[in-house]
């Protein structure tokens, strides 16, 4: 009977650690500035960063917010960065799943105060395929698109694409704004003589 209530209790102290969050702070000290950056992870999804850096000429500071949370339909998004001057750029955003695919929203604001509204779909049927987003800039739509396909009685997949784009207005594939970059060195490739 003891070796039974062992089992339990150690596979209880085993998957402690593992559920438990792991955060990694990254220092920054040169002449110019210094800071820190912690990047917290729960091993289930959710994300959180905190970063904060200051200017050693004025002492100015930037700061650099992020949270990323799962939830039972989706996952949600929000962040805020502040540049040395001041200036402040951010967005929420939330993404739910749905019976036969997805929805989206959101809302951002940039440095020069421009608000922003974003709406998303996805639809998925028997033969065919749905998808939409929307930007307003300001309470004004600046971009609508949406793409289908559909599987005709040949087989084939017809592809359609409505786009109406305000010229101002550059779209990003995806909404990512203040996303955690882990960038990688770039490889340099030697070109080989003789050729």
């Amino acid at each position: 009977m003891k070796k039974l209530l062992y089992i339990p209790l150690t596979a209880m102290l085993v998957a402690g650690p593992a559920m438990a969050d792991r955060s990694k702070t990254v220092t920054v000290e040169n002449d110019r500035i210094s800071g820190t950056k912690t990047v917290t992870r729960d091993g289930n999804g959710n994300v959180s960063v905190d970063g904060d850096l200051t200017r050693k000429s004025d002492g100015a500071t930037a700061t650099h917010r992020y949270d990323r949370e799962r939830t039972e339909s989706g996952w949600t998004a929000s962040g805020e960065q502040t540049d040395f001057k001041g200036r402040s750029r951010g967005f929420d955003y939330q993404r739910d799943r749905t019976e036969n695919g997805y929805e989206a929203s959101g809302s951002a604001y940039n440095r020069r105060g421009d608000q922003y509204g974003y709406t998303g779909y996805g639809t998925r049927g028997e033969n065919s395929r749905e998808r939409g987003r929307n930007v307003t800039r300001n309470g004004k739509v600046v971009y609508d698109r949406t793409d289908t396909a559909t599987r005709n009685a040949d087989g084939q997949i017809v592809r359609n694409r409505t786009v109406t784009r305000d010229p101002t207005f550059r779209p990003k594939k995806r909404l990512k704004p203040l996303k955690v970059k882990n960038p990688k060195p770039r490889k340099r490739w030697k070109k080989r003589r003789g050729r």
